[in-house]
């Protein structure tokens, strides 16, 4: 397999037009180019040595499309063997997960979490002191005794959440905008209901339903996170791996020359020149 310049001059058509003047300038870039097409050639006659189907969908890249094809359907192949090769090696992964685990634990804390009902009441179209008015007098209903859902059915611009009388899940402080976050978890009592809270879109009537406390997580709650990120890790590791093996493979023969040869040589005063201006004319148009 050999790189030719007719390899080059079909990758530098990919560049916009206006761009590929700069961008034959840099020896960087040239040597980059080569590098993506060097390694998108290998991997698809890779991929055809094994029989490795083409992706489905063809990725940017350097390269024609049948080997930019080719080559991601040879990667995708090495990511399954090494999920395999995961698999595999289950139980050592298992282990390296709950030391993992044990040398950070604090990684793997539940923050404190409230559960919420809440009213919100759109400023958008209402404007904020027709928001901000409505929102008071969702309130006034519900501190005279009537039922929050019922309320909240009522007065609720959250369609999401008005069928269920307003109903939150468990939340987190850090899931919900800054100023919202404040005012929530500043309640105390079970049933306390709070003042009317602008949020960036809407005013905001909540009750506090529950609070639960931050905790240390098990490991059993997290072994499958943790997993998933070592799986993660192997997998790019096998596929940075083939990469690196295509670069620095011994057997690479490097025309040196040939490669200086693809690069525009510009002279450095005449490319700091100013550029001349035209004289101004007074004459008419």
């Amino acid at each position: 397999m050999e790189l030719t310049r007719a390899d080059f001059d079909a990758a530098l058509t990919r560049v916009p037009e206006k761009m590929r003047f700069e961008f034959t300038t840099s020896p960087k870039r040239v040597q980059g180019v080569l590098n993506n097409l060097l390694v998108t050639k290998t991997l698809a006659a890779q991929a055809r040595a094994h029989g490795t189907r083409p992706a489905s969908t063809i990725p940017k890249g350097m390269g024609s499309d049948e080997d930019r094809a080719l080559a991601a359907g040879e990667l995708l192949r090495i990511e399954a063997d090494a999920s395999h090769a995961f698999d595999a090696k289950k139980t050592a992964y298992e282990a390296k997960a709950r030391e993992v685990y044990e040398l950070d634990r604090d990684k793997y804390r539940a923050p404190e979490e409230v559960r919420l009902s809440d009213i919100a009441v759109e400023i958008k179209d209402r404007g904020d002191e027709a928001a901000l008015a409505r929102a008071k007098e969702a309130r006034q209903h519900v501190a005279a005794g009537e039922d929050f859902a019922k309320v909240a059915r009522e007065y609720s611009d959250d369609a999401t959440t008005r069928d269920k009388g307003g109903a939150l899940p468990f939340v987190s402080r850090e899931r919900l905008a800054k100023p919202y976050a404040q005012a929530v978890f500043a309640l105390t009592r079970i049933g306390e209901v709070s003042e009317p809270i602008k949020a960036p879109s809407a005013y905001h009537v909540v009750r506090l339903e529950e609070r639960r406390p931050a905790r240390q997580l098990a490991f059993d709650e997290v072994r499958d996170r943790i997993m998933q990120t070592l799986r993660q890790r192997y997998v790019g590791e096998q596929r940075d791996r083939r990469i690196e093996e295509i670069n620095s493979d011994p057997s690479l023969l490097v025309n040196q020359p040939a490669i200086d040869a693809l690069v525009t040589h510009v002279d450095p005063e005449l490319a700091n020149a100013p550029v001349p201006r035209k004289p101004h004319s007074t004459a008419p148009k």
